[in-house]
């Protein structure tokens, strides 16, 4: 999924009016965090890959702290494994990759008010520390990818989770509008290119290949 990452790549380091560029600096410590869709990312290299070749001179570090099943206010974990703030403190953290709202998101449209709500709440906390231990961590949330109808019967086609995925993406948007922080919509951006491809994206529909 090597256009999906060049395409992450050119979306976080160009300007976006609600935020600006984000601005990466040399030495920084980018922690990913979020749900299967960051996880997965430590199966291939793609956006580190990207964002070296960027930057060369730049001498970044990445940590993928995510976790199959976690949401904003969930993240199920070994007792005595630390918190998210003891592992973005552990590798302190300068840049945050957030990955959310796909778990979320079957909570339907009943559930969007507590999302954004607790997802207010996570980014506004992110801000207020400095897991660097000099300045508060610069944000970027990303959305959920869409579901690719891959036409087996074996599988559901995705529509109805599309209709909740694009709700929560939407409601992820004004989150990042609202503090000010960088958003990236991969939701959109999948959708249209599952449409272009020639070759299936997913394995199952929700989880790149």
């Amino acid at each position: 999924m090597q256009h999906l990452f060049a395409c992450l790549t050119l979306l976080m380091t160009t300007s976006l009016a609600q935020a600006g560029p984000l601005g990466l600096k040399k030495g920084d410590h980018i922690s990913f965090v979020g749900n299967t869709l960051a996880e997965r990312m430590q199966h291939h290299g793609w956006l580190e890959t990207y964002l070296h070749a960027r930057f060369p001179q730049h001498d970044l570090s990445f940590r993928n702290l995510g976790f199959s099943g976690d949401e904003v206010t969930t993240r199920l974990r070994s007792q005595g494994f630390g918190s998210p703030d003891e592992w973005l403190t552990k590798t302190k953290t300068d840049v945050v990759f957030a990955f959310f709202g796909y778990n979320e998101s079957f909570a339907g449209k009943d559930g969007l008010p507590k999302f954004k709500k607790d997802l207010d709440a996570y980014v506004k906390h992110l801000k207020s520390k400095k897991y660097n231990g000099v300045t508060p961590p610069r944000v970027v949330l990303f959305s959920p990818i869409a579901h690719e109808d891959l036409h087996d019967k074996n599988l559901p086609d995705g529509k109805e989770n599309n209709e909740r995925l694009k709700l929560y993406t939407a409601a992820m948007a004004e989150v990042a509008e609202a503090n000010k922080i960088r958003f990236v919509d991969l939701f959109g951006y999948a959708q249209d290119s599952y449409a272009r491809s020639k070759s299936p994206w997913t394995i199952n529909g929700i989880h790149l290949n």
